[in-house]
């Protein structure tokens, strides 16, 4: 059904490359990722976006762990038939070539790559990298992460956040607010004009854990012309993770698109960054299994190629330069 690209907007399958040498992407069978190249065709997944995040006792060399999992994305993409995506035109290749080729979008999360130096972030993005996480689930030199334990409240956006923000405008990239406490969210809607993605988050009124948003928080992403993408963590689908399965997810989607229109959500799975996983959606492969449930909820195929990646892509095109 989907004439759209299919997008995943999140999936941490770069950490486990850089802590695994022996792991692969071109496996097909007994394979620890979520991830690999085939799970995507077989899965009918046309872009992956793929996190790069610095667990907190690699700080320190954080910028060096970014590298160098930039240069394991391009290696992939080289031996493996990926095309760094980076552009409306590099999008249009893969809609284009979706037999034969997988995009493969570089984003940072967490953003302790430019902490130390934000005069270096033009160098980031001329390196392929497209989205940028503000924060994970702590505080940083930039703002401050929500708890994965309790909603707290705390200060914004620093100087130096609002700061990146503006550097970002200024040469096309996405901001991702996933892990941003909810002031940084009020900031991020005071200090930039364009649309920004909350990459791998849930409804809080289905799920009421401080990782999910709040009805306010999905209302702040369309109000901006934004996305969220659905997370696939069984902990942030239901209050019993233990049962959960891809109705879940249909559960989410279909709030989220109640609330705020079927325009402002999509996917993003969290894959290779979860420790379990729903029923039904176990790795990159079941990912096609979304879409028959969706026309079975209702949704027109106009709103299923939004959902399952048309959203992500309009914001990708209005936003990278």
């Amino acid at each position: 059904m989907t004439e759209n690209l299919v997008i995943d907007a999140h999936a941490d399958t770069l950490l486990k490359l850089y802590f695994g040498s022996l792991m692969r992407f071109s496996s097909q069978e007994k394979d620890p990722m979520h991830i690999t190249k085939a799970f995507l065709e077989e899965g009918k997944v046309n872009v992956q976006v793929f996190a790069m995040f610095v667990p907190p006792k690699l700080e320190k060399i954080g910028l060096e762990v970014t590298l160098e999992m930039i240069q394991i994305a391009k290696e992939k993409a080289l031996n493996e038939n990926f095309i760094i995506v980076k552009s409306s035109k590099d999008l249009d290749y893969v809609s284009q070539n979706k037999n034969s080729t997988t995009g493969m979008v570089l984003s940072i999360e967490g953003a302790i790559a430019v902490e130390r130096n934000l005069k270096i972030l033009p160098l980031i993005h001329e390196l392929g990298v497209r989205n940028i996480g503000i924060t994970w689930s702590r505080q940083n030199l930039f703002g401050e992460g929500v708890s994965f334990t309790e909603k707290k409240t705390g200060r914004g956006l620093s100087k130096d956040g609002i700061q990146l923000l503006e550097d970002m405008n200024n040469l096309g990239m996405l901001i991702d607010v996933a892990h941003l406490n909810y002031e940084g969210y009020m900031d991020v809607m005071q200090f930039t004009d364009g649309p920004f993605i909350d990459s791998h988050s849930n409804a809080h009124s289905v799920c009421p854990i401080s990782r999910n948003l709040t009805d306010d928080q999905l209302e702040m992403i369309a109000s901006a012309d934004g996305v969220v993408g659905v997370n696939f963590y069984p902990k942030f689908l239901s209050p019993t993770p233990e049962k959960t399965s891809i109705d879940d997810v249909i559960k989410h989607i279909k709030y989220i698109t109640d609330l705020i229109g079927t325009e402002h959500v999509g996917l993003g799975s969290d894959f290779d960054g979860i420790a379990t996983t729903p029923l039904g959606l176990e790795d990159a492969r079941k990912m096609k299994n979304l879409e028959p449930l969706l026309e079975k909820e209702g949704f027109s195929k106009k709103d299923i190629q939004r959902i399952m990646g048309g959203n992500f892509e309009r914001v990708f095109r209005k936003v990278w330069k």
